[in-house]
């Protein structure tokens, strides 16, 4: 059965971890403001007209597109399923600290990555210049990338939110429900609606993903060698 427009609304309020409720609380006291019944409606009927600046509040409160809300299309201006937590822990000097993500904290952190009493246990590293709230430190597992990264680097990587900001060619860290990988990625979204990862390691042949498959994305930007 094809999806209509109240699918995709449900689903993309689902996806950013919002109820009926919450979305009346944050757009209350807007131009745009929607109390939960009104948007339940929304949801289960096609036909109600919704005034364009309403699909656009809840387009960016879900961060997606009205385009995407109204055609299912996609165009690469939607966000990765996920935000991180912007979880900050300060040594006793102030300075922000950045979350480690070792091996063995893999599968712990995919399925608790926006509790914040789960983040507060992770051990913490800190990189002079680097803001701890919006950088993650993640263990490189496996020899995909090897020789340009090799098992137990650490890759200090930097928060990206959508398809868009990824810049072709370059190494990210990609979560998903299935696992945490290291690869280079070429934004295809817009024209295939997949996203391609491509190891270093020659062994390994080029893969494609879905952006609807990633819950977090992080790029690239310094390397501590094991």
């Amino acid at each position: 059965m094809t999806k209509g427009r109240g699918d995709r609304l449900q689903q993309a309020r689902l996806a950013a971890e919002h109820t009926l409720r919450s979305v009346e609380d944050a757009l209350k006291g807007t131009d745009t403001e929607i109390s939960h019944s009104q948007l339940s409606k929304y949801e289960k009927n096609d036909t109600i007209h919704i005034k364009p600046s309403r699909l656009e509040a809840l387009a960016k409160l879900y961060h997606t597109t009205v385009e995407y809300l109204n055609t299912g299309q996609r165009n690469g201006k939607e966000s990765f399923s996920s935000m991180p937590t912007r979880y900050v822990i300060a040594d006793a000097f102030g300075r922000k600290q950045i979350l480690l993500v070792p091996q063995k904290a893999e599968a712990g952190y995919r399925q608790r990555l926006n509790d914040d009493d789960y983040l507060g246990m992770l051990e913490t590293i800190s990189i002079p210049g680097l803001d701890g709230g919006d950088y993650r430190a993640f263990e490189v597992s496996g020899v995909s990338m090897s020789p340009t990264f090799e098992p137990g680097d650490l890759v200090i990587c930097e928060h990206i939110e959508r398809p868009e900001d990824i810049v072709d060619g370059e190494a990210y860290v990609l979560v998903t429900s299935e696992g945490i990988c290291l690869k280079r990625v070429t934004n295809a979204v817009g024209k295939r609606g997949y996203l391609i990862i491509e190891s270093d390691n020659p062994a390994y042949k080029p893969d494609v993903i879905m952006p609807s498959e990633v819950q977090e994305m992080w790029r690239y930007r310094k390397r501590i060698t094991a």
